[in-house]
């Protein structure tokens, strides 16, 4: 029984549509993802600027019929939930307008759950209660999911933060050496140089 249930959660995960895509957004530019979504479906997009810049981007998200949904300016991490209310292509864009130097790159994800008729959807009083059980495990194994694939991105985020600063520190120390031990030979060359004048004198 239990590994029919421990089964049941793994298909059930494994069918539940999430795309996680990582994009390099070029300066002065925006990258668009196009996906062809049902009608009553609910969309959660996930995003987090990775690196570049002011890790700073314009996230929007268009419908079909060309209305904006979701918009955003300099947002570095975000997430946005909508019920899309017609079939069609809809666009989920990131701008880097602000930018005229550096590229950024940004991991977001695009979690889908409903899209179907009403005669696909079995009610709830028609469900056992394994099944019930094995409903709400994968929500919560979306949320699991979703969660840990944030936090990795934010360990990678804080882990280039720390390289950088390590990086900067260490120029910084070599700098410091280097301009300490030209002073002191500068120092030195002109106490020698007073001293030879005195002796001549």
């Amino acid at each position: 029984m239990k590994f029919i249930l421990f089964s049941l959660i793994l298909f059930t995960l494994f069918v539940s549509k999430i795309n996680t895509i990582t994009i390099t957004v070029p300066p002065s530019s925006k990258e668009c993802i196009f996906e062809k979504i049902d009608k009553r479906t609910s969309v959660t997009l996930l995003y987090q600027v990775v690196s570049g810049g002011g890790m700073d981007i314009n996230p929007e998200i268009t419908g079909p019929d060309g209305i904006v949904i979701y918009r955003r300016d300099r947002e570095q991490e975000g997430k946005f939930t909508f019920l899309s209310r017609t079939t069609g292509i809809y666009k989920f864009c990131f701008g880097n307008e602000m930018s005229h130097v550096t590229s950024k790159q940004v991991n977001f994800d695009l979690q889908f759950s409903g899209g179907h008729s009403n005669s696909e959807i079995a009610k709830k009083e028609h469900l056992t209660p394994l099944e019930n059980g094995v409903l709400e495990l994968q929500e919560q194994l979306r949320s699991i999911l979703s969660e840990q694939r944030y936090l990795k991105v934010r360990e990678h985020i804080h882990r280039n933060t720390t390289e950088s600063t390590n990086s900067r520190v260490l120029w910084w120390n070599f700098l410091q050496t280097f301009l300490l031990i030209a002073i002191s030979a500068t120092q030195i060359i002109y106490v020698r140089r007073i001293f030879e004048r005195r002796r001549r004198i």
